[in-house]
C-alpha cells in the first residue's frame, strides 16, 4: 500500500493539472481530494509510529 501512494499522489496531481489547464478548477479540487486523504492517512501512520516508539525502548 505504502508503495502505491507515491504513483497514486503522482497520477491525482497531473489529473489536477491538466483540469486546471483546461479551466476547470472546481474539477481539479475534485482530483485532489484523494490526495488530502492520503495524506491524512500518511499523517495518522506517522503519528501511531512516533507514539510505539515513545512508550517502546528500541534494545
Amino acid at each position: 500500500m505504502l508503495k502505491r501512494d507515491p504513483e497514486d499522489i503522482m497520477n491525482q496531481v497531473d489529473l489536477a493539472a491538466e483540469e486546471i489547464d483546461q479551466g476547470h478548477r472546481n474539477s481539479a479540487i475534485g482530483a485532489l481530494a484523494p490526495v488530502d486523504a492520503t495524506i491524512e492517512r500518511l499523517a495518522s501512520l506517522l503519528a501511531a509510529a512516533r507514539a510505539v516508539n515513545r512508550v517502546t525502548p528500541l534494545d
